[in-house]
């Protein structure tokens, strides 16, 4: 049984891969007038699925480790290891993998520059809470059995999914409930500024993976 887990997993992880691939060729292609920056929700969604795919290898390993890792590590380490991962490269480059894929940026909604390390923190906050209130229940602080946490884990996800997506879609620059705790918006990399194609943005991933120049 668990071997087929195992294969269910992979298949799963290899068409979110696939399903990359064909969004990265979609956005490398296209551009967007500048009255349509903040027009991401879509992209978002895409991207949200990239990241997951990035993420499943480590579901994978804790999943086959599940047998010799105790009940309060198998809580925590996947919360930790999203919001490590989002929090790191939201604040080094503004974009997850699944974001730089499809072109999008998180930036100071009132700057448009980089966005610090409480920004980072702060957008992640729902990630944060939900490592605190495990670590809480795990630790014995208040009594609860796996299946009652499972099931208000659950019932605050839906809800706060919910109304992440009614905040983004009930103002102009489309920024979900994180990005108005944060201060962040969401904007596009492929936008035409005066009519001319945008040059990849400064400290991205697009950035870090260029090799370096030689200067000999």
């Amino acid at each position: 049984m668990t071997h087929f887990h195992f294969i269910d997993h992979w298949y799963t992880a290899l068409v979110y891969l696939i399903v990359a691939y064909f969004i990265r060729g979609y956005y490398r292609k296209r551009h967007y007038p500048a009255e349509k920056r903040y027009r991401t929700t879509i992209p978002r969604l895409w991207a949200g699925i990239i990241d997951q795919a990035i993420l499943f290898p480590s579901k994978i390993l804790l999943d086959s480790a599940s047998a010799r890792l105790p009940l309060y590590l198998l809580a925590l380490l996947p919360i930790a290891i999203d919001a490590t991962y989002s929090i790191y490269l939201h604040f080094h480059y503004g974009q997850t993998v699944g974001k730089w894929v499809c072109r999008i940026k998180v930036v100071d909604n009132l700057t448009n520059t980089r966005i610090s390390l409480n920004q980072a923190m702060l957008r992640d906050s729902g990630l944060l809470l939900g490592l605190l209130y495990t670590a809480a229940a795990l630790k014995g602080e208040f009594d609860f059995d796996s299946k009652a946490l499972t099931g208000t884990a659950g019932t605050i996800v839906a809800i706060w999914s919910l109304v992440e997506i009614l905040t983004m879609l009930l103002n102009k620059k489309r920024r979900a409930l994180h990005d108005l705790i944060a201060g962040t918006a969401v904007v596009r990399t492929n936008f035409d500024e005066d009519g001319t194609i945008p040059q990849a943005p400064a400290h991205s991933i697009d950035e870090a993976l260029r090799p370096p120049e030689d200067k000999s």
